[in-house]
């Protein structure tokens, strides 16, 4: 089971439930869109965690750094989907090229490393969307993110996620330790509540009506540091220590985190349609927005 060590002056918004747990109340989808982070309490994914253990944790001999930044943040169907690869001189020839970077550069060119990757990670995404309709069976999901992180993260700045995407959208996030060793993270107050403590501080009335991007990225970089500057903030934090397996849930745009450190994981991410939420009032723009109103009743009366 995860370690935790919570902090007293964060609140504790940590719910462990089983899957049996999850099923038996019709899922997550209330508890994830109020900006809890649920672990799945007695589960662990039976990955072969020797077989991503075997990967080189370099892309730096991708020279193209677009390539390499594909790498980094790779959708975990490039492993065991797409076009057959063909043999010539004794080596696996792939038609896609980001395909042909995973094979040559994190397999070292080895059949065998290659495809003992590929079907440990075919299990990993298939329990994956397992686990997505038991947690939301009522989300309507329209896209898909099936991202794996293969090279190590350590040390990053507290942050909310920044997806870069103007539409008022809802997500669901699913998050494995796919390595032998504890992915560690810190998390902190979550975006509303820290807007709120903040507005005045930072002036932060600017963003009413906007993008809530715009906010985010003044905060994160500005404020604490991006990924420039380090050690900016002095926030409390809960820290967690996730074991090799574990799977836990999380809105990443309402619970700060920061990982301070982890080698490999499963990073799922599904856009879904706002109707289908539990609540619709807790999309991420829509809990931004009430922030701004609040402040500005709050300073009229």
């Amino acid at each position: 089971m995860a370690l935790i060590e919570r902090h007293p002056d964060v609140p504790d918004y940590i719910v462990e439930m089983t899957l049996p747990e999850i099923a038996a109340r019709g899922g997550i989808a209330d508890l994830f869109e109020e900006g809890q982070l649920i672990l799945i309490k007695d589960y662990r994914l039976q990955f072969d965690f020797e077989a991503l253990s075997a990967l080189s944790k370099s892309t730096e001999a991708i020279g193209d750094k677009e390539l390499r930044r594909k790498i980094k943040k790779m959708t975990a169907p490039y492993f065991f989907k797409g076009k057959p690869p063909k043999e010539s001189n004794g080596k696996l020839v792939f038609a896609d090229r980001v395909r042909q970077a995973i094979f040559d550069t994190l397999c070292r060119g080895e059949r065998d490393t290659f495809e003992r990757a590929a079907k440990a990670l075919r299990y990993s995404h298939d329990e994956a969307l397992r686990l997505f309709e038991t947690c939301f069976p009522d989300y309507e999901p329209f896209r898909f993110i099936p991202s794996v992180r293969l090279t190590r993260t350590m040390f990053e700045n507290l942050h909310w996620d920044n997806h870069s995407i103007d539409d008022d959208f809802h997500q669901a996030r699913i998050f494995a330790n796919l390595d032998s060793r504890p992915r560690i993270w810190n998390i902190s107050h979550r975006f509303p509540d820290w807007v709120r403590d903040h507005y005045a501080e930072y002036d932060l009335g600017r963003f009413a009506g906007k993008d809530p991007n715009l906010m985010l990225d003044f905060i994160a970089g500005s404020v604490l540091g991006g990924t420039v500057n380090t050690w900016m903030d002095r926030e409390p934090r809960h820290r967690v220590a996730f074991d090799p397996g574990e799977v836990w849930l999380g809105e990443s745009r309402l619970i700060s985190h920061q990982i301070y450190y982890g080698e490999a994981a499963l990073v799922y991410m599904w856009f879904v349609t706002v109707g289908s939420m539990a609540d619709p009032g807790n999309r991420f723009n829509a809990r931004v927005e009430q922030v701004h109103h609040q402040m500005r009743a709050q300073a009229a009366a």
